[in-house]
């Protein structure tokens, strides 16, 4: 026999061999996975970008144009905008400033932040007039590398009493509003970033905890319902649970050695000279997010690596407004997407199993087993809805919310059981296992899973299941 060919020959035999063996372990597996009378259903993954609530980007509020998805939008609030008249509030003009109306109607949330010094190029100020004059302009002008504008003596006693009213008015206003997603504590310091200019030339003082734990308070006191985030880690925001946000965010020195440093080990303010804790789990109960020190440099090929390196260690779930949602170019956008599909929260149904067949009366027991492929949980607790779909026709003819607390669906694959009790009055036949995260505003679906397939509706089908006569 020619060499050649029979070497041929011992490569088909050798290959059809593996191939029995390749299909008699699947095979086996498979088998293991599904016991006996059991159905298992392994949706297929997507890896679309999911524009989700409460992650992403978030847009600049006062303006209705993005480039990318989104679902947050971002209000810098100033004092003097919102009360012009001490005890006299603009909410109206506000909320019409600030397309409250829009956001509303497109299920976009709010991330609102107060503030009292915002550096521009011109002089300015950002409190209102009446409170400069009860101050009796208790404060610094200044003119430096951050711009121009007006910087009040935090430590004065009229501004803080001052302060706990509005910010007692503002949450009056937001505190059971569900378009609010988050606060973030800016108030004190350049931009609400709770700091201020330290050079030697021009200092500016910035107060001590125990009069920036005040300020905190007010907050606290105010938004009970909402998450609140701070700057950078204090022992005010360690008492109370509270997110953080990094307004430097793409800069390695800034992120890398800074934030992430300050979260996990703590650090001493150089500002107060004060000690402040670690808040080395802050993410898993409250958001991280922040804004990007540049809008696009940190999504370039050779800095995208770094990027998305931070997003992990720091676990961000959104960021703006500062961030590239209004980038039309098409050589960034699939490190854009990268991005997207790393922050926040991403739920993947790995696998949903249940019996195949059960009687009307009786009990479908459902597992679900779902991976969060993101850096962070989900912050509210929006219910897990379970429904039964008939096969022919699609029409839902059974809900039911299942006991699982999605916050808790950290990075990782978390397991969910739940039993649907089947009516008595159910019709025999074939029927659709259904899943969807459900609005508690609405009472519907209102978070996309990473898997194809989903529904007009907004729910994912999944295994089918056989309902038998009565037993």
């Amino acid at each position: 026999m020619n060499a050649l060919l029979y070497r041929s020959l011992v490569m088909l035999a050798f290959l059809g061999i593996t191939g029995i063996l390749v299909f008699v372990i699947q095979d086996s597996l498979h088998a293991a996975e599904s016991p006996a009378g059991r159905t298992v259903f392994y949706p297929e993954e997507s890896d679309r970008v999911l524009a989700n609530p409460f992650m992403g980007f978030a847009v600049d509020a006062k303006y209705d144009e993005s480039a990318q998805p989104f679902r947050l939008a971002h209000v810098n609030l100033t004092w003097r905008e919102l009360e012009p008249e001490k005890g006299r509030y603009a909410f109206d003009a506000i909320e019409e400033k600030f397309n409250f109306p829009l956001w509303r109607q497109r299920g976009v949330h709010l991330i609102v932040r107060v503030i009292m010094d915002y550096p521009r190029d011109y002089a300015h100020m950002d409190i209102p007039d009446w409170l400069y004059r009860e101050i009796g302009g208790d404060g610094t002008w200044y003119d430096n590398e951050y711009g121009k504008g007006f910087s009040p003596n935090y430590d004065n006693s009229l501004l803080i009493r001052n302060h706990e009213r509005m910010i007692s008015a503002l949450g009056r206003r937001y505190n059971d509003d569900p378009l609010i997603a988050f606060i973030q504590l800016g108030s004190l310091g350049h931009w609400g970033e709770w700091h201020t200019w330290d050079k030697k030339e021009g200092y500016i003082p910035f107060p001590k905890r125990n009069v920036s734990d005040r300020y905190a308070e007010h907050y606290v006191r105010a938004f009970p319902d909402k998450h609140l985030l701070m700057r950078r880690p204090h022992d005010v925001a360690l008492r109370n649970g509270m997110g953080l946000f990094n307004d430097a965010f793409g800069d390695p020195k800034a992120t890398s050695d800074g934030f992430y440093t300050w979260y996990t080990q703590g650090y001493t303010s150089w500002l107060t000279k004060e000690k402040e804790p670690a808040m080395l789990n802050f993410w898993t109960k409250a958001p991280s997010g922040g804004e990007f020190a540049h809008r696009t440099k940190y999504f370039q090929d050779d800095s995208i690596g770094e990027t998305l390196r931070q997003a992990r260690l720091t676990h961000v779930s959104w960021m703006g407004p500062n961030a590239p949602y209004l980038e039309e170019d098409r050589t960034l956008q699939a490190n854009i997407d990268r991005f997207l599909n790393t922050i926040g929260y991403r739920f993947v149904i790995v696998k949903e199993s249940h019996e195949k067949e059960a009687p009307a009366g009786g009990k479908l027991n459902v597992r679900l087993d779902i991976r969060n492929r993101g850096v962070a949980p989900f912050y509210y607790p929006w219910p897990l809805e379970l429904s039964l779909s008939d096969a022919a026709t699609g029409a839902i003819v059974l809900k039911t919310v299942a006991d699982a607390d999605i916050r808790q669906w950290l990075p990782g694959t978390r397991t969910v059981f739940h039993t649907i009790k089947l009516p008595k009055r159910l019709a025999e036949g074939e029927y659709i296992v259904n899943a969807a995260i459900l609005d508690p505003q609405t009472g519907k679906p209102g978070v996309e899973f990473a898997i194809e397939g989903r529904r007009p509706d907004g729910r994912y089908p999944l295994g089918k299941v056989i309902v038998a006569a009565p037993s």
